[in-house]
């Protein structure tokens, strides 16, 4: 099929497919598609943490996203589908690629919107600061080589009229059920009185991304179908980490207590930590600035407004503060 396909209007009875729902990114785009009262089928590895996430108007399909049959079923009656799917770092190799190929066999006899969450990996170090949409994709790493990659295929299908692709690039998620190893752990640790980590330099300037701002940003794209085969940034505030993290206890009332992991102590532990040890071909994101100007996006959307940083703390302790006692 070589036409391009239809414009894909966003109604009532449309079905969005949400791929790694209980994830925090897709996590936050049931929550807006709710708000929207809009279908949802949520396809999640883990049934249980699915029913305690959402409520009863929401679909789950449990699936292996390695799964082509698996995936194949819970694409049925697409209209838009969210690639929220994520993969620890030593899985990426053996794992996203296929993935991706799955959800876009699966996909593409709806002829959906697809949207995959990008990042600045596929960069490499920065050339030019703060970092715009078309800057080179000049990534060296294998983590971003591979991304690029994820995105040259769906491009390719959106060229061959199989999908209508949307990429938008996020800065470093926070927020609610953000829970990783770097984030997760900083407000964790904030709570409990212990230090947060940082690698490198807490004093070059930084984006972050809200979560929520994230999935309202996405809803918008995907209902726009002048952005279709677009890229778009949609960063964050421009701080810095030690600003940040000092916000974070703040919030709390409490002592700042901040812990920087050098360059070295991190290649030291590496060889025991299989996260430390794939971050480390990223370290470069750590040691200078990270801007990621996402000017074109505040323009065409001038009424989207990012959440202060200081709002956006509190509310991700408040979550966190939750889910710990629960």
């Amino acid at each position: 099929m070589n036409d391009k396909i239809s414009n894909v209007e966003i109604v009532s009875d449309s079905q969005h497919i949400v791929f790694g729902a209980t994830g925090a990114y897709g996590y936050a785009i049931v929550k807006k598609l709710l708000e929207k009262n809009l279908r949802v089928r949520a396809v999640v590895r883990n049934e249980n943490k699915a029913l305690r996430l959402f409520p009863k108007n929401v679909e789950i399909v449990t699936a292996d996203i390695l799964n082509e049959e698996q995936v194949s079923v819970a694409c049925r009656d697409a209209s838009v589908v969210y690639y929220c799917n994520n993969f620890p770092y030593r899985d990426w190799m053996k794992s996203f690629m296929g993935a991706t190929v799955n959800i876009l066999k699966a996909a593409e006899q709806w002829h959906p919107i697809l949207i995959f969450p990008g990042n600045v990996y596929g960069y490499g170090e920065f050339k030019s600061n703060p970092v715009k949409e078309s800057h080179p994709l000049n990534a060296t790493s294998k983590k971003g080589r591979l991304r690029n990659d994820i995105e040259a295929l769906l491009l390719e299908y959106h060229r061959k009229g199989r999908i209508n692709t949307i990429i938008p690039r996020f800065a470093d998620f926070y927020g609610q059920n953000v829970t990783n190893d770097l984030y997760g752990a900083m407000f964790r640790n904030a709570i409990k009185g212990k230090s947060a980590l940082w690698p490198i330099n807490m004093d070059v300037s930084h984006n972050y991304t809200y979560i929520d701002d994230a999935a309202e940003a996405t809803l918008l794209l995907a209902e726009d179908p002048e952005t279709f085969g677009k890229v778009f940034h949609v960063s964050g505030p421009v701080t810095t980490a030690r600003k940040f993290i000092g916000e974070i206890y703040n919030a709390l009332g409490s002592p700042i207590r901040i812990r920087v992991l050098s360059k070295t102590f991190l290649k030291l532990i590496s060889p025991f930590d299989s996260n430390v040890r794939e971050l480390l071909e990223l370290l470069y994101e750590y040691e200078g600035a990270y801007n990621i100007d996402d000017s074109a996006f505040r323009e065409r959307y001038p009424s989207f407004r990012h959440t202060p940083c200081e709002i956006g703390i509190r509310n991700t302790l408040d979550w966190f503060k939750k889910t710990t006692l629960e």
